[in-house]
């Protein structure tokens, strides 16, 4: 009885190729990639010396506030999403700003939001306009015909 296997019919689901990640996500290690290193050390230390309590409070320690930062992170998102509906709520509104240079202030209509790295703009008319330079909002009176 022969144990070779014919290569033509192994499936390549199961392979290195399915598994292939980009070069940034290689060299980003997240809590799952932390707690396997953590696991294989303890699992291959050396019996005649073991890790140290110290030693591994302090892995630990570490790994919970690995957990914590991604945590954090992802709460942040959320709130950046709340963000932009907050904004949102201005849009069909008047407002005025001073344009740096100018010394008589701006008036428009807010007909979008828009969110560049991280930076909140209404946009007006053409014009992407950062929300901290907004100094006055108000209901538009729309005229009836």
């Amino acid at each position: 009885m022969s144990n070779w296997v014919d290569v033509t019919t192994v499936s390549k689901n199961n392979s290195i190729y399915n598994n292939v990640k980009s070069f940034e996500q290689k060299s980003i290690l997240g809590k799952d990639d932390f707690l396997r290193i953590l696991t294989t050390q303890l699992a291959h230390q050396d019996p005649s010396s073991p890790l140290q309590d110290k030693d591994f409070i302090a892995q630990m320690a570490t790994f919970s506030s690995l957990e914590q930062m991604t945590n954090l992170n992802k709460s942040f998102d959320k709130f950046a999403g709340s963000q932009m509906s907050q904004y949102a709520a201005v849009i069909g509104k008047g407002v005025s700003w001073t344009p740096d240079g100018a010394t008589n202030p701006v008036t428009g209509v807010v007909t979008g939001v828009a969110n560049q790295d991280g930076n909140f703009f209404y946009i007006i008319g053409n014009e992407k306009v950062p929300m901290e330079e907004i100094s006055e909002i108000k209901q538009v009176n729309v005229e009836s015909k």
